[in-house]
């Protein structure tokens, strides 16, 4: 990926300044600002940079405490290392570069403002971010990797309905400076900020930072929440939905389009019945018209010389319930032929299904199936096949299967912090374990003859997985970095 030195200015695309006639720089400690971190410097950056004008930061400690910056003219420090735009609340910068050097902003609430502070009806508006450039990575993989992105903290529907999840997923308590549980942890702190999570710029920046750095696309994982009537894709517009960050990354976000997407389908836990096969099998064709058949970036399955479109199933046992009554699954094999069916009519090879929880060999004639344009493989959310009570002891006895059918899995971390549910306890998490980790997967994939991909939990887990593939305030871009030496050719 290219870099670009700090040292050069950097004009960023929203309000770019063209070179002829550009606006000369202001010089932040020319202009009274306390390169030492003594003095309060948030009315005078706060003037300086509403001019317009790029602004530039000797080394040094300044201290900022207000809410937004405006970033329109450009940013440049000294030197990478050198300045420290900090607030009261921690030594860290607040005003980020990434390792390419380009401006990200001014992290997303880094004053750490708690739900009484959110601002009534509205999102809370500390920090602002600037958009990222347009990814123009090419890599030649080795093998695909597929992120598992299950979004959870500064949704919009957090805040906004009430009874619908811990308002404490919107607004990061249980990781601020001074937490009670575990406290404050910098790998579970993003370089963005205690960000909102459906925000386009977030999310952009989210997709071009993967992208960049070899992760071929990722598997979205939607939520199908009523259980009484077909949920229409149409409804993912609504802020409050829970799903609107989905439908912002499909319709508002560049960089998403370079990657490609794999969608969680309906899996419910129920018992067979007319109404519930038919809302299912409505949900499923309201996935397929609305998101496969109309943004062109899915993830496909290459084989003999055809498209197969993935589509993940969370779990396959709760499919089975819905269409045999988990009694077998005739019914539920004849019903993924019918959706291979209706791919088949689009030109496509049929079906591929990525399941948990999933329908075996010993269950059906899955080379039966194959002839129908069913792909079936079976894969792991958070699980690999490994045992330890460290990090370091899991990735030692990592032993992957053979199976041809067999999709491996690989995790970034998977210690749950508090006040999460799910109490994961595998300490010892780094970047350079989860690399060696990452080798043996696609080493193993390369002399097994397996499919050619490799899912990994996780994108942004914070809470329950730990750091994942997003640069976080301890190991910044580690865990990509370590993607890219082991992924791209």
């Amino acid at each position: 990926m290219p870099c670009r030195p700090i040292g050069a200015l950097l004009l960023l695309t929203l309000g770019a300044i063209p070179c002829c006639g550009a606006l000369a720089e202001l010089d932040a400690v020319a202009h009274g600002a306390d390169s030492t971190g003594v003095r309060d410097c948030t009315d005078l950056l706060t003037r300086l940079h509403a001019t317009g004008r790029p602004v530039y930061y000797p080394n040094g400690v300044y201290r900022f405490n207000g809410t937004t910056l405006d970033l329109s003219g450009g940013v440049r420090f000294e030197s990478p290392g050198g300045v420290t735009v900090r607030n009261d609340i921690s030594p860290a910068n607040v005003l980020q570069f990434d390792d390419a050097g380009n401006l990200v902003g001014l992290q997303h609430n880094h004053l750490q403002l708690n739900e009484g502070k959110l601002g009534g009806p509205h999102p809370t508006r500390c920090g602002n971010l600037v958009s990222p450039p347009l990814s123009t990575a090419s890599a030649s993989p080795r093998v695909d990797l597929l992120g598992y992105w299950y979004n959870d903290f500064g949704l919009e529907h957090r805040r906004a309905m009430t009874g619908m999840g811990w308002i404490g997923w919107y607004y990061w308590t249980w990781n601020f400076h001074g937490a009670g549980g575990d406290g404050y942890d910098p790998s579970r702190h993003p370089l963005l900020g205690y960000y909102r999570g459906d925000d386009p710029a977030v999310l952009d920046w989210q997709c071009y930072w993967m992208r960049e750095y070899g992760v071929a696309g990722v598997i979205l994982y939607s939520t199908w929440t009523k259980a009484d009537a077909a949920i229409e894709v149409a409804t993912w517009e609504a802020p409050e939905n829970y799903n609107h960050w989905i439908h912002r990354l499909l319709h508002d976000v560049p960089n998403f389009r370079a990657l490609r997407y794999v969608m969680t389908a309906p899996t419910p836990y129920a018992s067979a019945s007319s109404e519930v096969i038919a809302r299912v099998e409505t949900q499923w064709s309201d996935m397929i018209e609305s998101i496969y058949l109309r943004h062109a970036n899915a993830y496909c399955v290459r084989r003999d010389g055809r498209d197969y479109p993935l589509i993940y199933l969370h779990e396959e046992a709760g499919l089975r319930g819905v269409f045999d009554n988990y009694k077998g699954c005739t019914n539920t094999l004849a019903f993924y032929r019918r959706i291979a069916a209706r791919f088949r009519e689009r030109g496509y090879g049929g079906v591929a299904l990525l399941c948990r929880h999933g329908i075996t060999g010993e269950m059906a004639d899955l080379d039966a199936l194959e002839i129908d344009g069913v792909l079936h493989y079976s894969g792991a959310y958070a699980a690999m096949p490994a045992e330890g009570d460290t990090f370091a002891q899991r990735v030692a006895s990592y032993s992957p299967p053979a199976d041809p059918r067999a999709i491996l899995n690989v995790v970034t971390a998977c210690h749950s912090h508090t006040p999460h549910p799910s109490k994961w306890r595998c300490p010892g998490s780094t970047p350079e374990l989860f690399g060696q980790l990452l080798h043996r997967a696609v080493e193993h994939v390369e002399e097994s003859g397996l499919p050619p991909i490799v899912t990994c939990y996780n994108v942004a887990e914070w809470a329950e997985g730990g750091p994942g593939l997003q640069p976080n305030m301890r190991d910044r871009f580690g865990y990509l970095e370590a993607v890219r030496n082991a992924v791209v050719r």
